[in-house]
């Protein structure tokens, strides 16, 4: 099996606006939502496909921000304590549960 990216500009250039828009106006503190939001947008765009090319499913990564809130908060506290390099450790927590909440939807 492989996975294929079904992500076009388009889409990139459309999230990349609304993201642009809400860190705006939240002064920055989107920030902390943001690399989740992008692993989710990402994710939730990749198909499964088999050795032939033909499709078996689609990845649905099913976090939320209710989900996440905790993280944030915890993660913002020690990204302004250590002056913004606690942030670097967060991207790869990020993923990390993003990816342990995804799962394969059949022929999505």
């Amino acid at each position: 099996m492989q996975l294929k990216s079904e992500l076009t500009v388009g889409d990139i250039i459309g999230h990349a606006i609304i993201w642009i828009v809400l860190t705006v106006v939240s002064f920055g503190f989107a920030l902390f939502v943001f690399p989740y939001y992008m692993a989710r947008f990402i994710i939730s765009r990749t198909i499964v496909v088999d050795r032939q090319g033909a499709r078996i499913g689609r990845l649905n990564c099913t976090i939320d921000l209710a989900s996440i809130i905790g993280n944030i908060v915890i993660w913002a506290i020690i990204s302004i304590l250590t002056l913004g390099l606690g942030y670097l450790i967060f991207m790869y927590k990020i993923y990390a549960h993003c990816m342990n909440h995804t799962d394969i939807t059949a022929n999505g």
